[in-house]
């Protein structure tokens, strides 16, 4: 099966913090391109984090597989497309980890094949600076990282970035590298595909727009600025006015997890408010020219799509089943997060068997948790639901400890002191809202 890489637009969840390049330099990535023959060839690629296979003319197809300290893999035959005006390439593969070979079987006739291989340079040297590579998203729905972030070498980019008049979908790609990387492999990963794009593949710069790593993170991908319809190489007939996001990973089997589909759903979301659209609704386009839609021919299409809808490709693998909750939850960042809006605390401080009572009023219908921690931070009292009003009843009375015996009391009198509640209403897509203050809990009489 044919697998493409590509990217789209990339809204973001909470994730963890990654490194950030703060110094201003780069990483140059080591390209090296060998002669490569029809047939079998097997080549060493203990240093390289992709490999990948060009010609000058003629038609190839290419199989591949690794060998690994298990063994070698089963064969896999990478998407092949070339754009107008570009090297004849297939998409890369990526080096399994522990992989010290690639055995490469190549068909056709093609002219002028070669095997590319990209490696990560081991010594840094500064980055050209530009106002633009220092640019952040004005949407807070973003929250992305910048080229400069994963080291951007902008001296191999060429020409200027290109516009259109506005951006009309979202196109989601994967970029079928492996699925277990560190948060630290983010820039390298992405340094590698921008070699291999503009060095090999004869592209001017990343064919993506942005990029979503495993950890919910969305990265600045082609140069162009954000908030801008930068025209980009990831969808071919349909790059102009399409914003395309490409996930770190291979979805071919692999399910997305919740810090993809909603770093997804931003980029949907972020997109939609940039450029007045309904991340839910369709889109007529016209093809310029796609293995699906001849030059001229409409489509219409979700605002948010995968690539295998316009192209004979696979890509985005299994993200395709997750497209409709990214559409559904961008549809919900484009709304107001829901709010605590009043909150009120009776019976305080409290004596049993009289309650304390938390009482809370929010701005629409959400799930609610409000939780009561005493001194220590233990919780002493829960309650959980949905909807407009938030309740939680106490008698100042809790779970006696593990170990007093069966004939124990199995509630005994809370010690007096400042206990904390907290409502956090939380949709699921938004960030989570709390309210929270602090009350006098007296040691409760309790009644014979």
């Amino acid at each position: 099966m044919l697998r493409r890489t590509a990217v789209v637009v990339a809204l973001a969840v909470t994730a963890p913090v990654l490194p950030s390049l703060a110094a201003p330099t780069v990483l140059e990535p080591v390209v090296r391109s060998a002669a490569l023959a029809v047939g079998t060839t097997t080549a060493a690629v203990r240093d390289a984090r992709l490999v990948g296979v060009t010609w000058q003319s003629g038609a190839a197809t290419v199989r591949l597989r690794w060998r690994t300290p298990a063994g070698w893999t089963a064969w896999d035959q990478p998407e092949t497309e070339a754009p107008a005006g570009t090297t004849p390439s297939t998409e890369p593969s990526w080096r399994p980890t522990g992989a010290s070979d690639v055995q490469l079987h190549v068909t056709g006739a093609p002219r002028g094949l070669r095997l590319v291989t990209v490696a990560d340079a081991t010594t840094r040297r500064p980055a050209a600076r530009s106002a633009q590579a220092a640019t952040r998203p004005a949407s807070g729905l973003l929250r992305a990282k910048n080229r400069a972030d994963w080291g951007a070498d902008e001296s191999i980019r060429k020409g200027r970035p290109e516009y259109a008049g506005s951006v009309r979908a979202v196109v989601v790609h994967h970029t079928v590298q492996r699925n277990d990387y560190d948060a630290s492999d983010v820039p390298a990963l992405i340094r590698a595909d921008y070699a291999y794009h503009v060095r090999s593949r004869g592209w001017d710069d990343l064919g993506y727009n942005l990029l979503v790593d495993r950890f919910g993170q969305v990265w600045e991908g082609r140069k162009g600025g954000f908030g801008k319809a930068t025209i980009g190489s990831h969808a071919a007939g349909f790059n102009t006015a399409t914003l395309g996001v490409a996930v770190l990973g291979d979805y071919t089997k692999a399910r997305p997890t919740q810090p993809v589909t909603h770093a997804l759903a931003r980029v949907a979301a972020y997109a939609a408010a940039t450029w007045r659209f309904d991340p839910t609704g369709t889109v007529t386009l016209t093809s310029k020219g796609s293995p699906r839609y001849r030059a001229g021919r409409q489509a219409t299409l979700p605002r948010v799509f995968g690539h295998q809808a316009t192209s004979t490709t696979a890509c985005p693998g299994s993200l395709m089943d997750a497209l409709s909750e990214v559409r559904r939850g961008a549809k919900i960042l484009l709304g107001p997060a829901p709010r605590v809006t009043e909150t009120a605390v009776t019976g305080a401080p409290v004596h049993a068997p009289t309650p304390l009572v938390v009482t809370g009023q929010l701005s629409h219908i959400a799930p609610w948790r409000v939780e009561l921690t005493d001194p220590a931070g233990d919780v002493v009292a829960q309650e959980s639901g949905e909807g407009t009003e938030v309740r939680l009843e106490w008698a100042g009375l809790r779970s006696a400890p593990v170990g007093l015996g069966e004939e124990g009391p199995a509630v005994l009198p809370a010690a007096p002191g400042r206990y904390r509640w907290a409502i956090t209403v939380d949709d699921g897509w938004h960030d989570p809202f709390v309210r929270d203050d602090v009350v006098k809990v007296g040691l409760p009489v309790v009644p014979v």
